[in-house]
């Protein structure tokens, strides 16, 4: 492969690119490599089946799978697998299968996939998480593929992307959801902009750009605490010696052993068409961070799910382990995962830009205006959305967005806005850069018009919002499903009120006012947001079993069934299978919490201790040591009762127990195992400490 270069006062010139570069999509079966393996027809067909969702024709199917499979065949495989997300968070689902079947005629093997297995497969959906959609007796599920994002090789095997349903077409998935959304997006969409008067867009898509953290320790250090191997963070550890003070990591040098692994793993995310442009080290000792471009939202949402699988596989030959947790360790940032949303039409115009006329900055305040409303009624999903056991530890914890959900447009924008919905011209919103001079010879910088807010959870910038608050362990298909769902069901409102008779300004100015209340562009850690979530009654859910609730409430039934999105039977059960999961998260912690305590750190604290009276030199040292273990002793016990009586029948029970009594419990004891560490002699603390952790490997 060769790119070329040009100047104005140069020849165009050839140049060889690096094995990498020239490996980029290699393994990926985007439209480019398949319309030359397929005859016109049969891609023609796939076409109007990813368009429709109408089957293809049989004999189409099994040349499309033929053709497939010839390809992978030639990459090194097989055999295939569908590749799928069950509500178990960023963890995908495979069943992997071999091209090879039996000729009954001849009863000979052959090597064959049909275009039948290529579409889709079946398998037990009563062995996922379901919240009651399947059970035993009634366990059916089918797994088809999204025909709108590639077949891919990886680890020898052929993957086809695909979603996740019950028999009876409920969604047990992530990914089933978010489509259902992106199709309501875009038909409200397309509705939306035809009343403002563009009869020529065909289709509005949503496009996203993650950000995706981490951190990478030894993996001797990893395999020495048992808490990261059990629920991947740390229950327990005092503040290293150096933590993020100065900010010394972010955007530093990468170690030569991480610069090594990352180049790796952006070398092979390349040949899995995953576009990773950026790569820098976060502000947490041992945490880093790598972006892609931007993609549309299905295909980018499982792109992220394989970025973190690579992630984990190459962690392993380099002798680190991968921490994606959004609180891995106390007293440092933790992951986050910045979904940069936008939408664009089939022109080529991105929404959340403004524009150069007046009808331009229509359409621009328009989108706006029906953000602004789905964040100011339905900032619950927003924030449901993005609530784990994990990313509670974060939301609101000075390193990442608060709990309540607001729009931040910048100071110039939002009295733009204002000034529009109180009957001003929709132009006139300045859109230049601005130049900050600096000294010669640097030249004159251009900045955007608008301040950068890393407080808000959900910040226009530029051409985009940013939406903050998303956990780095999560799926972000889920968030974004939730995110497109509140959107399209302010487009629906708006149009339905154009319909109505209602003037298109009329509405786009009244929708403005009447929820400009979810407006903040102040600082999102200071009590001014929480005084002005009071006076304007924006919700405030601070912890996941509280969001949880949100799912269900009769709202958001009638949002979410009006779009086609979740059916009331599939909200309940999904709002069981977060309870469940954030419940069972924490009570596996407390319980790997109580072992620890009592098998490792309890018995280390008494022999040191012991050593230390033995000596004939006891000190107030002794004294404070002898107290600690007393007190942990009685934590011990607490916990172990609370344990005993953990609620097991009802998923929003279990959450509800888990958040109000367990977690504090764990709280008060981690907080005395800390103090140990910081009296008990080093060499006998039976666990890696941060300081071991965070900086060895550096």
């Amino acid at each position: 492969m060769v790119i070329t270069h040009s100047t104005h006062d140069a020849p165009k010139q050839e140049v060889a690119l690096p094995s990498a570069l020239a490996g980029i999509n290699s393994n990926v079966l985007d439209d480019a490599i398949l319309k030359k393996l397929v005859d016109p027809d049969v891609y023609y067909a796939l076409a109007q089946c990813r368009a429709t969702g109408v089957p293809m024709d049989r004999g189409f199917a099994d040349a499309l799978a033929k053709s497939i499979r010839e390809w992978a065949q030639s990459k090194g495989c097989i055999g295939y697998s569908h590749w799928f997300s069950p509500m178990r968070g960023a963890i995908h689902g495979e069943k992997l299968e071999t091209f090879v079947g039996v000729d009954f005629a001849t009863d000979r093997l052959i090597v064959e996939m049909s275009g039948t297995q290529l579409f889709q497969t079946e398998t037990d959906g009563s062995s996922f998480p379901n919240g009651g959609l399947r059970k035993t007796h009634e366990a059916a599920a089918y797994i088809g593929w999204d025909t709108g994002s590639p077949p891919f090789v990886y680890r020898q095997t052929l993957y086809i992307p695909s979603t996740f349903v019950s028999w009876n077409g409920e969604a047990l998935d992530q990914k089933t959801p978010l489509l259902r959304a992106n199709m309501a997006v875009n038909e409200l969409g397309v509705r939306l902009l035809s009343l403002l008067g563009d009869n020529e867009t065909r289709e509005v898509v949503c496009n996203v750009g993650w950000e995706q953290e981490f951190f990478l320790i030894d993996r001797e250090k990893y395999l020495a605490r048992p808490d990261l191997l059990a629920v991947g963070r740390t229950l327990l550890g005092a503040a290293p010696l150096r933590g993020q003070e100065m900010d010394a990591n972010y955007f530093s040098r990468l170690s030569p052993r991480v610069s090594r692994y990352i180049a790796e793993a952006r070398d092979i995310m390349w040949e899995l068409g995953i576009s990773i442009h950026c790569t820098h080290n976060e502000v947490a000792p041992a945490q880093h961070e790598i972006s892609p471009i931007f993609g549309l939202a299905n295909l980018v949402a499982d792109t992220n799910v394989l970025a973190m699988d690579v992630l984990r596989d190459l962690a392993f030959d380099h002798d680190f382990a991968v921490l994606f947790h959004e609180k891995p360790f106390a007293g440092i940032n933790g992951n986050g995962k910045h979904n940069n949303w936008s939408l664009s039409t089939d022109r080529g115009v991105n929404l959340f830009v403004p524009g150069k006329t007046d009808e331009d900055n229509r359409r621009f305040i328009a989108f706006i205006a029906a953000l602004l409303r789905g964040i100011n009624r339905h900032g619950d999903l927003l924030r449901c959305g993005v609530s784990t056991a994990g990313n509670d530890h974060r939301l609101g914890a000075q390193e990442a967005p608060p709990a309540i959900i607001t729009l931040n447009l910048g100071e110039r924008l939002e009295a733009h806005v204002n000034a529009v919905a109180d009957g001003g011209r929709f132009g006139g919103y300045e859109t230049d850069e601005k130049e900050i001079k600096v000294v010669a010879p640097v030249a004159d910088i251009k900045a955007n018009l608008e301040d950068r807010n890393r407080t808000a959870p959900f910040p226009w910038c530029g051409n985009r919002f940013e939406f903050r608050a998303v956990g780095g362990n999560q799926h972000i298909a889920f968030p974004l499903a939730m995110l497109n769902a509140i959107l399209a069901d302010s487009l629906k409102h708006m149009c339905d009120e154009i319909d109505a008779g209602k003037p298109a300004d009329l509405v786009i100015r009244e929708t403005i006012k009447e929820n400009k209340g979810a407006l903040f562009s102040g600082d999102g850690y200071s009590e001014a947001l929480n005084a002005h979530a009071r006076q304007h009654g924006l919700t405030h859910l601070k912890s996941s079993p509280e969001a949880y609730t949100a799912l269900t409430a009769d709202k958001n039934v009638e949002l979410f069934s009006d779009l086609g999105i979740f059916n009331r039977h599939e909200l309940t059960a999904r709002q069981a299978v977060l309870q469940e999961a954030y419940a069972s998260e924490l009570y596996v912690e407390a319980r790997a919490l109580l072992r620890i305590l009592r098998t490792l750190i309890i018995p280390v604290a008494i022999v040191d201790a012991d050593v230390e009276r033995a000596s004939g030199f006891q000190s107030r040292l002794f004294d404070e040591k002898r107290k600690l273990v007393e007190q942990l002793l009685s934590e011990t016990g607490k916990l172990d009762e609370l344990l005993g009586a953990f609620p097991n029948d009802d998923p929003g029970q279990s959450a509800w127990y888990a958040h109000h009594e367990l977690k504090p419990c764990m709280q008060s004891a981690r907080i005395v195992a800390d103090m140990l560490e910081t009296l008990v002699d080093g060499r006998r603390w039976p666990l890696p400490g941060y300081s071991e952790i965070l900086h060895h490997h550096q």
